[in-house]
Parts: structure tokens; C-alpha cells; sequence
């Protein structure tokens, strides 16, 4: 009677080990498919570091358009931080990331003097399906930067 009561617990023992290392091998799994990024994530610089790559050559650092590469241009530079103020203090998100994107219908821009970021982030982001996705989070996120400067 002894001996069965000792291999009983030898096999009690060995199940709840096993159930207790499939458990940790189901939640390490689940953890790490938590924290994976989705499919199509890409990662993209934040709004302010974009905008301090790529347009405070022209707008300044600031956005007011005070930027050292202001003196040398046909038109200066916009003022980014008023754009809300002069829609009366709306802020015309799809309008600001169209200029962002395609360069917009903007007089100062003449002949695209302003790049076509739409096309600079997509190439950024090598080209194809990857680098339509990144340059629309670009866009996303500079268009958010502007959109927190606004006075």
C-alpha cells in the first residue's frame, strides 16, 4: 500500500509540474504577443522631431517662421503656430496634413518650393506598402505637433 501511495504522489507531483510549466509557457506567449506591435506598425518620430528634422530649417524651431533658411526664400515662411487663429480658432486638420502630404494650394509655396512630405516620408520609410505607412503616421504626427503649438 505504501508503494502505490508513492507513486501516486511521484505522479501528482510530475502532472501539477507539467500544468504548472505549460501555464508559464501560455502566459510568457500571450505576453509576448501583447506586446508585439500590430501588423503595419511602423515606427515613426514624434510630431516635434519631425517638425525640427524637416521644416524648422524654414518655420524655425519655434514654428513662427523665423527659420535660418527665412532670409534666403522668395516668400517667408508661415507662422505654423497661428493657423488655427486664422481659421478663427479652428485648426483644419485634414487641410494642414493635405499642405503636409501634397504640398497644398499655397501661394508663398510657388512651385513646390515647399517639399512634398507625403513622398519624402514614404521614401523615409522604404518605399512600397512600408513607406505609404510610415509617411501617413508622419503625417499624423506632424500634423498633431502643429496642431499643440497653436497659440
Amino acid at each position: 500500500m505504501l508503494d502505490i501511495n508513492r507513486s501516486y504522489l511521484a505522479q501528482s507531483s510530475y502532472a501539477a509540474f507539467a500544468l504548472v510549466a505549460s501555464m508559464l509557457v501560455a502566459v510568457s506567449i500571450f505576453a509576448t504577443w501583447a506586446i508585439a506591435k500590430p501588423l503595419g506598425a511602423v515606427d515613426v518620430p514624434s510630431g516635434k522631431d519631425l517638425f525640427l528634422e524637416h521644416c524648422a530649417q524654414c518655420h524655425g524651431s519655434d514654428g513662427t517662421g523665423n527659420g535660418p533658411m527665412a532670409g534666403v526664400l522668395n516668400v517667408k515662411p508661415a507662422d505654423l503656430t497661428t493657423l488655427s487663429k486664422q481659421e478663427n480658432g479652428k485648426f483644419d486638420a485634414p487641410r494642414i496634413a493635405d499642405i503636409i502630404r501634397f504640398g497644398g494650394d499655397i501661394s508663398g509655396h510657388g512651385t513646390r518650393a515647399m517639399p512634398i512630405w507625403g513622398l519624402v516620408f514614404s521614401k523615409e520609410g522604404n518605399g512600397g506598402k512600408a513607406g505609404a505607412a510610415y509617411s501617413r503616421r508622419a503625417v499624423i504626427e506632424l500634423k498633431s505637433y502643429l496642431q499643440s503649438i497653436q497659440k
